[in-house]
């Protein structure tokens, strides 16, 4: 993993990335031409260290450096500028609080400073300890800073480090499998494999040498020697989403490896020790599948040594805009064309429950940015209302008609390519098992 350099600059575009990458061509720069572009940026990417040309005495600027470094105070900060507008520069910094001075760097030459920065740009899978708990925006993948979202950080920052077993909670589409890679990045495997694996997706006949691997001629069909994926993570990450799925005797089988840190594949004698950490992850309530005999009480205390719930989207309507605006530039990379909501859309996104939590909300997103018109998205492009409409009594807008006829046949392809596993396909069209459940009741699919 390399560091990341964050450079504002307003003129010259690519000047100072080039410098940068002849210098020191393993950094990876991120350029930004606008204060508004450069916080996104560090909300939603790990930033090391922030290169800020200064043309002018921009308040902009300053008020951007002073709110940068209040929040996240170990990063560093370093201002460029040339002879004539050093002075104007420094006389600028005269009206920050001498404690941001102490992560700031002003030079009108950028080499020399970087030589002489104290910034070094440890790599992270060697330096974890460098983030503090206060600096939460570097835990990749996880977008906001709702009261929720920082607690979660929190703990990710104090739990990522230990290697200890992990157990997600939460309902479908809260992002458990994106707080897994999280702790995954965090931790000292990082430079290692993550593996997911979906209980819910594999076949019963074949789950125990997809897990355990099997060796050639083990039965009809075995053909070669395979790992299995429990022994593809060695040393790394092993995420086992929708663990409450996974049949009894695997339940047996998988106890025995988190207990013995062996594997031994189907038609092998021979046992092969392995080095992983694994993270389960379930929107059931393990504890009521324990009483009902359908989950082993073993291994879920094996599994709950540590317990992360996932927060829904509605506890964290705060992120919405955040979750939004990441969203749009995904699909903006994606190929599709840069438009932001409109105020009366962004009041229907905030409003609106959430069921399929923040994988409802991409999808919706998605939705939008394809069937609007022009820059704005507007409400009536929010597919959510045409869900509250068929649960109800008819639809009548002819555009939303077409969606319904859209959404048929993606769920009658999904149904297909997950040969009928209704939970598998709920998953691959982003929504909820109930809100598929009631798709199929509606479409009489």
């Amino acid at each position: 993993m390399s560091s990341t350099i964050l450079v504002i600059n307003k003129k010259k575009k690519g000047v100072l990335q080039g410098l940068i990458y002849r210098e020191h061509p393993h950094l990876k720069v991120i350029n930004c031409e606008k204060i508004g572009d450069a916080e996104y940026h560090i909300l939603t990417d790990d930033i090391d260290m922030i290169l800020m040309t200064m043309h002018e005495r921009s308040q902009e600027a300053l008020f951007f450096i002073q709110h940068t470094l209040e929040k996240y105070p170990a990063k560093k900060v370093i201002l460029v500028s040339n002879q004539d507008e050093l002075g104007n520069t420094l006389t600028a910094l005269t009206e920050l609080p001498p404690e941001h001075l102490l992560s700031i760097l002003a030079s009108n030459d950028l080499s020399a400073e970087a030589a002489r920065s104290p910034c070094k740009f440890p790599e992270p899978a060697t330096s974890i300890a460098r983030h503090s708990p206060s600096s939460l925006f570097y835990v990749k993948g996880l977008i906001g800073e709702s009261p929720e979202m920082q607690k979660l950080k929190k703990l990710l920052v104090k739990i990522a480090p230990t290697g200890t077993t992990i157990l997600i909670q939460g309902e479908s589409g809260t992002g458990k499998e994106v707080i897994a890679r999280a702790i995954h990045a965090q931790s000292a495997r990082s430079n290692e494999a993550f593996i997911p694996v979906d209980c819910a997706a594999i076949n019963d006949s074949i789950i125990e040498s997809e897990l355990f691997g099997h060796s050639k001629g083990a039965f009809t069909g075995a053909d070669r020697n395979t790992l299995g994926m429990i022994r593809a993570a060695d040393k790394g990450t092993l995420f086992l989403d929708e663990i409450a799925e996974l049949p009894l005797s695997m339940q047996a089988k998988l106890l025995r490896t988190l207990q013995e840190r062996a594997v031994k594949p189907v038609g092998e004698t021979k046992i092969y020790p392995v080095n992983i950490r694994i993270i389960a992850a379930t929107n059931c309530n393990l504890t009521e599948a324990v009483k009902k005999g359908t989950f082993r009480q073993d291994l879920y205390y094996r599994l709950n040594a540590i317990t992360i719930f996932a927060p829904p989207l509605r506890e964290q309507r705060f992120d919405i805009p955040l979750l939004c605006n990441y969203f749009i530039d995904k699909l903006v990379k994606e190929g599709y064309p840069p438009k932001q909501f409109s105020e009366n859309a962004m009041n229907a996104l905030l409003a609106f429950d959430w069921p399929g939590n923040i994988r409802e909300l991409e999808n919706v997103v998605r939705g939008a940015i394809t069937i609007s018109h022009g820059d704005i998205m507007e409400r009536d492009s929010l597919s959510f209302d045409h869900y509250q409409a068929i649960d109800g009594e008819s639809v009548s807008n002819p555009q939303a008609a077409s969606i319904a006829s859209h959404e048929k046949d993606a769920i009658r392809k999904a149904l297909n390519q997950t040969t009928g596993n209704r939970r598998a396909a709920a998953k691959l069209l982003g929504i909820s098992e109930a809100t598929l459940y009631r798709r199929l009741k509606i479409y009489n699919v």
